[in-house]
């Protein structure tokens, strides 16, 4: 009796793996690069400065009116899009300690070329206030596979240091973080970059008021803020009342990662008052 002749294995499988590596090659070598190059430019070797460099700030006004609990409910949570397809998830906690404030920020992105995780990253950080006053952060970030942290805080003299991968820093007051919850930030000339620890001088501008889409609330209208100076290419948004409601940012080589808000305390309809007025 003739034995059955084996078929030979479908090639369907080995052809789409092998354009899934291939798009995955070519996604690494031209796509969009790490978080800190998208919000600060060329990933840069840890720095060996011991002395930190001496930031001139001036001193920002806390926001007494801007209580988390009742803008922010039940916390924050924005979806993260690229190229229209969701591609992370940025959550923010809130809790009581005494007369303390701690705010906890995970956010966790990864981007898929068909079947291959081509990259990814998560920042986790745990943050301190007092009577509207930024404390202390400590931050991890895994820029896939690549970790640093951020170690900020204000000491009992009033000054402020910073220390992470750009080095270490130090200024005579307290700064607002780049966490964006606080509609304070947007008077600021300085701010603190959670990604790399760096004080960065900013000089934010005022957009105007604009529609902004949320999942359920619909559009919302917020007034527009834009960053420019040593942090750029990051855009917020905030409604009438200083909720954080959306952000846009753009990578230098070109693409934008859009924050739409799932979570952001909002509830009715929204007047097209200024936030930061």
């Amino acid at each position: 009796m003739l034995m059955d002749e084996k078929k030979p294995p479908s090639r369907m499988w080995a052809v789409l793996i092998w354009i899934a590596l291939m798009a995955g090659l070519i996604w690494l070598a031209s796509g969009p690069g790490a978080l800190s190059q998208t919000l600060e430019g060329a990933v840069d070797e840890p720095s060996e400065s011991v002395v930190p460099i001496e930031v001139e700030v001036h001193e920002p006004q806390p926001r007494s009116n801007v209580d988390p609990f009742e803008l922010y409910p039940n916390g924050l949570e924005f979806d993260v899009y690229r190229k229209g397809s969701r591609v992370g998830r940025h959550k923010v906690k809130f809790e009581r300690d005494g007369d303390l404030l701690k705010v906890e920020s995970h956010f966790k992105l990864k981007v898929k070329v068909l079947f291959v995780t081509a990259y990814k990253y998560e920042f986790h950080a745990d943050g301190v206030w007092k009577d509207g006053v930024f404390q202390s952060v400590k931050a991890d970030i895994n820029d896939n596979g690549n970790k640093s942290s951020v170690d900020a805080y204000l000491d009992d003299s009033g000054r402020f240091y910073s220390t992470g991968y750009k080095g270490s820093f130090v200024s005579d007051t307290w700064i607002y973080p780049t966490n964006h919850w606080n509609v304070g930030a947007v008077d600021s000339d300085v701010v603190l970059d959670t990604l790399n620890g760096m004080i960065t001088k900013v000089d934010i501008l005022r957009q105007g008021i604009e529609a902004v889409d949320t999942r359920k609330n619909g559009p919302v209208d917020a007034e527009k803020f834009e960053y420019t100076g040593e942090l750029k290419n990051v855009i917020v948004w905030y409604d009438r009342d200083g909720r954080w409601v959306g952000m846009n940012f753009t990578t230098l080589k070109g693409e934008t990662l859009r924050y739409v808000c799932r979570e952001c305390g909002l509830s009715g309809s929204q007047d097209q008052i200024s936030a930061a007025r």
